[in-house]
């Protein structure tokens, strides 16, 4: 059925008409963003942690995965660290695992990008990535980004590279909802200063490390609220934990996050913890198990 595009329909209009035309499930992706908009805690588990251990592969497992969700975790987030099909199979077994277990997946489809790289111009990686992910994976359950923390100098150097990313991203996982962020490790200043993109089938991502009391807290991301409002685009808050001094201070970032967890619940904003991991700074359990050491749980509770 043809559409019929209203005469001064702005270019993002447009596309969201294009989008809806070609997929058939555009309803569904949607409801994808509304249910990301209504979850409460997950955690990230950092770069290796997932396929690996030791230098060795490994498979956490689906009875692993149950085992996070009844911990008080209800989605994910995880990191692509490298290239190859070994190590994207590895990964792709964990989403598996994940998506049966009922946990829905935030995928950052390569590491931190700095202005300056390689891989801030490596489109036909990127394609390959964004091919070989949304091809095993369930659009219903796996959110795509193209980079876990962009570091550029402007907003005006950075937008243009995003666009492009997700462009690639949007040509080669046509259901997927994608996420995005600012140029500056997708911190809450740099959020400000973007508007979205065109593709209307995003949500936008910040990552903060400030710490802070409760009102320092809620004044920091009073303006993520603003942004949220005035575009009406949900935001997730896909890494976050305490000062950046009380990195290895359990103590120190269960206070943090004590603080912090309520507020950002009481705006409505989604948190995903930082994290599961091999090495000690805000290591969020005490083994390689799914539960969280006792003093993240009852923060989750």
């Amino acid at each position: 059925m043809p559409i019929v595009v209203p005469a001064g329909l702005p270019r993002r209009g447009l596309l969201a008409a294009s989008l809806l035309a070609a997929s058939p499930v555009g309803a569904r992706q949607g409801d994808l963003r509304t249910r990301i908009s209504r979850l409460r805690y997950g955690a990230n588990l950092e770069r290796w942690f997932t396929v690996a251990r030791d230098n060795h592969p490994r498979r956490l497992g689906r009875a692993w995965w149950r085992d996070f969700r009844a911990a008080g975790f209800d989605h994910a987030r995880l990191i692509i660290p490298g290239s190859g099909t070994e190590l994207y199979g590895l990964f792709h077994r964990a989403i598996d695992d994940a998506m049966t277990a009922g946990v829905p997946i935030l995928l950052a489809l390569q590491d931190i990008v700095h202005q300056n790289s390689p891989a801030a111009r490596d489109w036909d990686g990127l394609a390959e990535r964004a091919r070989f992910f949304a091809a095993r994976t369930d659009p219903e359950m796996v959110v795509l980004a193209p980079v876990n923390e962009p570091a550029f100098e402007t907003t005006a150097t950075w937008l243009p590279v995003r666009d492009r990313m997700l462009a690639i991203l949007r040509d080669n996982a046509p259901r997927h909802l994608l996420m995005w962020g600012g140029r500056e490790w997708n911190s809450v200043r740099s959020l400000n200063e973007m508007a979205p993109p065109a593709d209307p089938w995003t949500i936008a991502e910040v990552h903060d490390y400030g710490g802070g009391t409760a009102d320092r807290i809620r004044q920091r991301f009073a303006s993520v609220v603003a942004w949220r409002e005035r575009h009406k685009l949900p935001v997730i808050v896909a890494e976050y934990n305490g000062y950046g001094t009380n990195q290895a201070n359990r103590a120190g970032w269960i206070v943090d996050l004590r603080e912090g967890l309520p507020v950002l619940r009481s705006l409505n904003l989604p948190v995903t913890i930082w994290s599961y991991s091999h090495g000690s700074w805000y290591r969020l359990q005490p083994e390689d198990g799914p539960a969280p050491y006792p003093e993240v749980r009852a923060l989750l509770a």
